[in-house]
């Protein structure tokens, strides 16, 4: 690659960093933050299944210095930024240096990319991990036994299933891909990759004690909290799928910007599928390959309706598979260059609003210490409250299930605290008006925040003096 290719990437990871927010996004990112000080997966720092290559790369960035939540956006910027080089480097191979261009920018403004780049989640190394994966693939495909695409392809699944394990069907359909030939590097190298996380994590954990958080964790998401086909069924799921990768993913929505990118976004899909028909690019097979397994996956097993990270793969593959084509002519790729610059805005406008508009457990955490004595303040909350761990009022703020919890804790508190706030999460607060009263109403917008855009606050009249 020559020297001046490099420019844009060193532009990217820029904008990257600057735009980056100075706080997690939900409850899960809390977490992570936490696990660069304290790796406790009983303490859900992190949670199930533990991401032991994902926190290894965060204490190794944190080395750099600065506070744990800059070592996860080190993290991010990083991966994004190695996952659009290989994306390059792969169509280059794959479809020429045109096509190369088309697929890199497109891939690299895409909101759900972005996203993931620089915030605080295990999405963007494992989508670094992913593009080594199709890297290995395009490039070993050159000729038999080709070593060391072999070997990236195995590291890439490997050290991916210690990053998210829940890309699996991607990361085994990767492996499957590979040639004969290239099947006796790629599967040894992704086995060692995996006992280099594996059994660290196993000594650590306890072999016991991992088995039961594993359990624990699994059935959880199966059967009660974690939005899957069992705990939500029906076709809605569909609906789901189809707003997490075209809304979420590439910003096609109502309102004038977000219709214009639709009509362009149909122009390029229409001339991908000429182009695939004309023989003008085979790599459709290959990008249904990777993504059809991973599809079958998250429509039936993960929470499709709050968290459209889950379709990250999706939207990466889709991109690619949108502006490999733009290697048939001029025209072809000015139009991928039009879409990538609609969705660019998008990026941005989401981009400013993450950054300046917090979730709303931070701003919940921001006006409890607007108050006069926050001190003498307690919180009662669900996922909200957890964003008080990594601050002075990390003991002000406590996890309950139910109103009656709640009570309970301030029956055996040894001090009533001078005020108490329930947040709306909390089971029995509609059927607990008369002794709650509205207090504020903190919200973000709902493209960033699909799980809980809005967060109710309630004073209890419970507390001392009352």
């Amino acid at each position: 690659m020559r020297a001046w290719r490099w420019l844009p990437l060193g532009g990217y990871a820029a904008l990257l960093l600057a735009t980056a927010p100075p706080w997690p996004d939900g409850w899960d990112g809390v977490g992570f933050v936490e696990s660069v000080r304290d790796f406790d997966m009983g303490r859900f720092r992190p949670h199930p299944p533990g991401y032991p290559v994902y926190v290894a790369l965060l204490r190794l960035a944190a080395l750099l210095g600065g506070t744990p939540l800059r070592a996860c956006v080190r993290v991010a910027v990083a991966s994004g930024v190695v996952a659009v080089l290989l994306a390059w480097d792969a169509a280059r191979r794959c479809a020429g240096e045109r096509a190369a261009w088309g697929v890199a920018i497109l891939f690299a403004v895409a909101p759900g990319v972005w996203r993931a780049s620089n915030g605080v989640g295990s999405e963007a190394p494992a989508l670094a991990c992913a593009a080594a994966c199709a890297w290995g693939l395009v490039a070993a495909a050159r000729g038999p036994r080709r070593i060391g695409p072999a070997i990236a392809l195995g590291l890439g699944a490997g050290l991916g299933l210690g990053v998210r394990l829940s890309w699996a069907p991607l990361y085994a359909a990767a492996l499957a891909m590979a040639s004969r030939a290239n099947r006796g590097r790629a599967w040894p190298a992704a086995a060692a990759a995996c006992g280099a996380w594996a059994v660290p994590l196993v000594a650590w954990v306890g072999p016991g004690k991992l088995a039961s958080l594993f359990a624990e964790h699994f059935g959880g998401h199966a059967l009660h909290w974690g939005g899957t086909a069992l705990t939500e069924p029906g076709p809605v799921r569909a609906l789901w799928l189809a707003r997490d990768i075209f809304v979420d993913g590439f910003g096609l929505e109502t309102g004038a910007l977000g219709l214009a990118t639709a009509a362009v976004f149909a122009v390029v899909m229409g001339q991908a599928l000429v182009a695939w028909r004309a023989a003008y690019w085979r790599g459709l097979r290959g990008c249904l390959g990777l993504a059809v397994p991973y599809l079958i996956w998250i429509g039936l097993g993960q929470n499709l309706r709050d968290q459209p990270r889950h379709a990250l793969p999706l939207v990466a593959l889709l991109a690619a598979g949108l502006a490999l084509p733009a290697a048939g002519s001029r025209r072809a790729f000015a139009v991928v260059g039009a879409l990538a610059g609609m969705v660019s805005l998008r990026t941005a406008l989401d981009a400013h609003e993450r950054r300046t508009i917090p979730p709303p457990g931070q701003q919940l955490v921001d006006l409890a210490r607007a108050q006069p004595s926050p001190e003498r303040l307690t919180v009662f909350g669900v996922a909200s409250v957890r964003y008080f761990e990594t601050t002075e009022l990390a003991s002000r703020a406590l996890a309950v299930g139910s109103l009656g919890e709640a009570r309970m804790e301030l029956t055996r508190a040894n001090e009533l605290p001078a005020r108490v706030w329930v947040t709306g999460e909390v089971a029995g607060v509609d059927d607990s008006r008369g002794t709650l009263h509205p207090f504020a109403k903190l919200c973000r917008p709902v493209r960033l925040e699909r799980a809980r855009p809005c967060l109710d606050v309630y004073e209890w009249a419970f507390g001392a003096g009352r």
